[in-house]
C-alpha cells in the first residue's frame, strides 16, 4: 500500500467509531433544523462531507463512508416514494451523517417499518459486491467496506428509537423497545459510548411517552367526545356572553390538553373584556352596544371558537393515531419479524466476515504490530 493508504488505515478504528456516531446523529430530529438553515443540496453537501472525512481519515475511508451512507438514505427515499410520502433530497452534514427530510409521517407502523427497513437493506446491497471484489483483488479496502457496511447497518437495527431497528420493531411490538434499551445500555456501559447513552435516553423517553398515551387512551377518547360537545354548545351560546363564559369556566377544569385550556382562558378573558366595555358604556349613558360592536364581538368569539374546534380536531387525530397506529395484523407482525431477523443475520455475518479479513490481512497485521 502507498504511504497515504497506510496512514488512512491507522485511523480506521477511530473512523469506524466516528461512522457510528455520524449515522446515529443523522437520525435525530434536530438535524432537520440544521438542514433548513444550511440549505445545502445533496451534491454540494456530499463534497463537503467527503472532503472533511478525507482530511481526517483518508480518501478511501471517506469514499467508503459517503457511499454507504448515501445508498442507505436512498433506501429510505425509495421506500418513501413507494409510500407516496413527500421527502426532501438527501443532505450530508459532517460528523452527523446523511438524512432525508420527511414532510409527513407514515400512516401506520407497518408503513414506518417498511420505510425504516429499506435503509439497512439498501445498505446491505451496497457492500455485497465488495465480497467478490475482495476475493479477486485481496485489497483491504474491500474488506473495510464489508466490515464498515455490516457494522453501521447492524448497529442501526438495534430495536430502539430513533434507530431504524426501533421503527421496524414498533410494527411487531413496542415492547421490543425495552429489549433495545437493555442491549444498547449494556453496550454503552461496556464500551463507554457517549452516543449510546444519548440514544438510550431518547429511546426511553419515547417509550415512556407512548406508554403514557396508551395508558390514558380510554380517558382521552371520552375527553374528545366531551370537547366536541363543548364546542357545539359554545357555538350555540356564543350570543349569550354570561352563558358562554360560565360554560368555558367549568369546562377548563376538566381539560387535560394545555393548548385547549389556553384557548378557553382566552375566550373567558375576551368575554370579560366585552362585559367590562358594556359596563363602562352603561356608566356613560349608553345602555347597549351598537350593531357594529355586536358584530365585532361576535367575530372575535367565532375566531376563538374556530381555533378551539381546530385544536379539538387535532387532539382527536392524536388519540386516533395512538389507538390505531401500532395495531398490525398477525401476518404483518410475522412478515416484519422474519425480514428483520433475516437482515440482522445477513449483516452480522458480513460484519464478522469483514472483521476476520481485516484482522488476518497481512498489511493490516503489519500496521497493527508497529
Amino acid at each position: 500500500m502507498k504511504e497515504e493508504n497506510i496512514k488512512g488505515s491507522k485511523k480506521t478504528a477511530w473512523g469506524i467509531l466516528g461512522t457510528i456516531g455520524a449515522l446515529l446523529l443523522g437520525k435525530f430530529k434536530f438535524v432537520l433544523v440544521i438542514l433548513k438553515f444550511l440549505k445545502l443540496h445533496t451534491l454540494i453537501s456530499m463534497i463537503i462531507y467527503l472532503g472533511t472525512y478525507a482530511l481526517i481519515f483518508g480518501w478511501k475511508f471517506a469514499i467508503a463512508l459517503v457511499y454507504l451512507l448515501f445508498v442507505h438514505e436512498m433506501g429510505h427515499m425509495y421506500a418513501a416514494k413507494r409510500l407516496k410520502l413527500p421527502v426532501s433530497p438527501a443532505v450530508f452534514i459532517p460528523f452527523m451523517g446523511a438524512v432525508i427530510g420527511l414532510k409527513e409521517m407514515p400512516k401506520s407502523a407497518k408503513d414506518e417499518g417498511f420505510l425504516a427497513y429499506m435503509g439497512p437493506l439498501f445498505g446491505l446491497l451496497a457492500f455485497l459486491p465488495a465480497i467478490p471484489l475482495y476475493l479477486y483483488t485481496q485489497q483491504s479496502f474491500w474488506a473495510l467496506l464489508i466490515y464498515l457496511g455490516g457494522l453501521i447497518n447492524l448497529f442501526n437495527l438495534i430495536p430502539i428509537t430513533p434507530l431504524d431497528g426501533g421503527r421496524i420493531a414498533a410494527g411487531i411490538s413496542t415492547k421490543l423497545w425495552g429489549l433495545g434499551i437493555i442491549l444498547l445500555l449494556a453496550f454503552s456501559v461496556m464500551h463507554f459510548s457517549f452516543i449510546g447513552f444519548i440514544i438510550v435516553i431518547l429511546g426511553s423517553k419515547e417509550w415512556y411517552k407512548l406508554y403514557k398515551k396508551q395508558k390514558s387512551l380510554t380517558k382521552d377518547k371520552i375527553e374528545v367526545q366531551e370537547l366536541e360537545h363543548l364546542v357545539l354548545t359554545l357555538k350555540q351560546e356564543s350570543h349569550n356572553l354570561d352563558s358562554a363564559q360560565e360554560i368555558a369556566r367549568k369546562a377548563k377544569w376538566n381539560v387535560s390538553n394545555q393548548e385547549i385550556t389556553e384557548i378557553l382562558n382566552k375566550l373567558n378573558s375576551e368575554i370579560e373584556r366585552m362585559k367590562k366595555d358594556l359596563y363602562l358604556q352603561q356608566l356613560s349613558g349608553t345602555q347597549t352596544w351598537s350593531e357594529e360592536d355586536i358584530h365585532n364581538n361576535q367575530q372575535v368569539i367565532e375566531g376563538i371558537l374556530n381555533n378551539l374546534e381546530e385544536k379539538v380536531s387535532n387532539f382527536k387525530k392524536e388519540v386516533q393515531i395512538t389507538e390505531t397506529y401500532y395495531k398490525t395484523s398477525k401476518k404483518t407482525k410475522m412478515q416484519l419479524f422474519f425480514i428483520y431477523i433475516g437482515l440482522v443475520i445477513a449483516l452480522a455475518f458480513s460484519y464478522y466476515y469483514g472483521n476476520e479479513i481485516l484482522m488476518n490481512h497481512p498489511e493490516i497485521q503489519k500496521i497493527m504490530n508497529r
